[in-house]
């Protein structure tokens, strides 16, 4: 006479090894997709604050050279060179930026005609210094006028 399968103490033992495999199992895959989650999310964020930190400091080069740009038309075409206070392009992407134009000239003379040379630098930033948020741009040019 054989036995029933159920009734095999060797069914039995094996059984009782065998029951806490599964949560084992389970435990550790959910413990890896946590483990992914966080990861993926730590990794949005920091894609996310590269995108904005490289968009500011484009808007800043952006702003630095405006700022360029007015200065070499005040000295070329007014004959201004004088020290401004710093402004905002007030209405703009880029009113958040504090710009600042500095120029200093100088006259040389080539043969018998006299030329102004004119350094201009021009900043422009934005946020406080030492946090996350703080963007400085600096751009310089010279340009020389010749008298009419």
């Amino acid at each position: 006479m054989r036995s029933h399968p159920k009734n095999n103490p060797l069914d039995r033992k094996i059984e009782r090894s065998q029951s806490g495999f599964t949560l084992i199992t389970a435990l550790f895959l959910l413990s890896v997709i946590a483990l992914l989650s966080v990861y993926m999310i730590n990794f949005r964020n920091v894609q996310q604050s590269t995108v904005l930190y490289g968009q500011q400091g484009a808007r800043a080069m952006q702003a630095a050279h405006s700022g360029l740009e007015w200065g070499i038309y005040e000295s070329v075409v007014n004959g201004l060179c004088a020290a401004n206070p710093p402004f905002t392009a007030v209405g703009t992407a880029l009113s958040a930026y504090s710009i600042t134009v500095a120029c200093t000239s100088s006259m040389h003379t080539e043969g018998a005609i006299l030329i102004t040379t004119y350094r201009l630098t021009s900043t422009a930033q934005t946020g406080s210094y030492g946090t996350l948020d703080y963007v400085y741009r600096s751009m310089q040019a010279t340009v020389s006028v010749q008298p009419p």
